[in-house]
């Protein structure tokens, strides 16, 4: 099961279920500063533009051709608005990958989780408040 997860909300416990190879962690550091060794920067991008990317163009290994958005990034960005499109690659990297669920701290993201469930599929998860129903989506014999 793919997990975007941005960085600011990795866990211990995302980390174990990864090395326990239950989860594969994907993420792509659109923000600046946004790296982390536990997470390769894997996800599908998104339509960003060189600023956003915060890699080499070696680590990219594609085109320009490649860095197209999904047909849903025109309705992301009017959920969380074009002010935060850094947020909105995010989540189109996410669908993108076939992520089944995306984990963040991040309000503007959080505060749309309904709207944006709905339209891409994903399962959005706070890392602390939502810990529990995160474990039983990964983990279903949960109680």
């Amino acid at each position: 099961m793919k997990i975007y997860c941005e960085p600011g909300a990795l866990s211990k416990e995302l980390r174990a279920l990864q090395r326990e190879g239950r989860i594969e962690l994907v993420h792509f550091p659109y923000d600046p500063d946004s790296r982390s060794r536990a997470i390769a920067p894997s996800a599908v991008l998104s339509d960003a533009q060189w600023r956003d990317l915060n890699t080499t163009w070696d680590e990219l290994g594609g085109t320009w051709e490649d860095l197209k958005g999904s047909e849903h990034l025109n309705e992301i960005l009017r959920i969380v608005r074009p002010e935060n499109l850094r947020d909105a690659l995010h989540l189109d990297s996410a669908y993108k990958t076939g992520c089944a669920a995306f984990v963040t701290v991040d309000r503007d993201i959080l505060d749309h989780k309904e709207d944006l469930e709905k339209l891409l599929s994903i399962r959005i998860f706070h890392p602390v408040r939502d810990k529990a129903e995160l474990d039983r989506l990964i983990r279903p014999s949960l109680p």
